[in-house]
């Protein structure tokens, strides 16, 4: 409890104040998020009926790269999707997936910038069923849409949400000849904080 209170104390200090977006052309962010994956195909798994919604968290680095455009690295981990078959649980999956991308910032000196991005993604997980036997996701690459709006609370804290489709060539399943298929919906929330000055003039 006290965690929780000392965390709203911190938001609360760094939220006050008017904000006062100036963009980030030249400067470096550090992203956290958390929110969910949605297979975007029940048989995420090849042959299982079903998979569930799961957890995903995760962050990343943006650097603007101009008044308009910003550069993103972020790593999103998926620990764990319930599989099913027959309404009963046959296992459990995790993926990672591991993103580079480009962003196009509308209203970059305002304090609410909407966005789109794409990029690239290498993804690759684990599979665990109910024996308690694990096999390996292999990588497999492919690429990634998103649409989102950061609103800038102070000049170096900015509050995000993200819409994302991921999507993949199916990507084997190690020692079987199953696959599994990684596209994907993600939806996520969190907060950027910016450095306060430019990295280059």
């Amino acid at each position: 409890m006290r965690r929780i209170i000392f965390l709203m104390v911190v938001i609360a200090t760094l939220t006050a104040g008017t904000a006062m977006a100036t963009g980030i052309d030249g400067r470096i962010g550090l992203t956290g998020k958390v929110g969910f994956l949605m297979p975007v195909q029940d048989d995420f798994i090849t042959g299982v009926e079903d998979t569930n919604t799961g957890l995903a968290a995760g962050g990343g680095i943006i650097y603007g790269i101009g008044k308009n455009v910003a550069a993103e690295v972020d790593i999103m981990q998926v620990p764990t999707l319930r599989v099913e078959a027959a309404g009963a649980k046959v296992g459990e999956a995790s993926m990672t997936d591991i993103s580079l991308g480009l962003q196009y910032r509308f209203t970059p000196e305002k304090p609410l910038v909407p966005y789109l991005g794409a990029g690239v993604d290498f993804i690759k997980g684990k599979f665990t069923n109910v024996a308690d036997r694990r096999y390996g996701l292999e990588w497999t690459t492919g690429g990634h849409v998103s649409a989102g709006v950061d609103y800038f609370a102070t000049r170096g804290v900015a509050l995000t949400a993200e819409l994302k489709g991921v999507f993949a060539p199916a990507g084997n399943i190690k020692s079987t000849p199953q696959e599994y298929n990684p596209n994907s919906f993600v939806g996520t929330v969190g907060v950027r904080l910016f450095l306060p000055e430019k990295i280059f003039d």
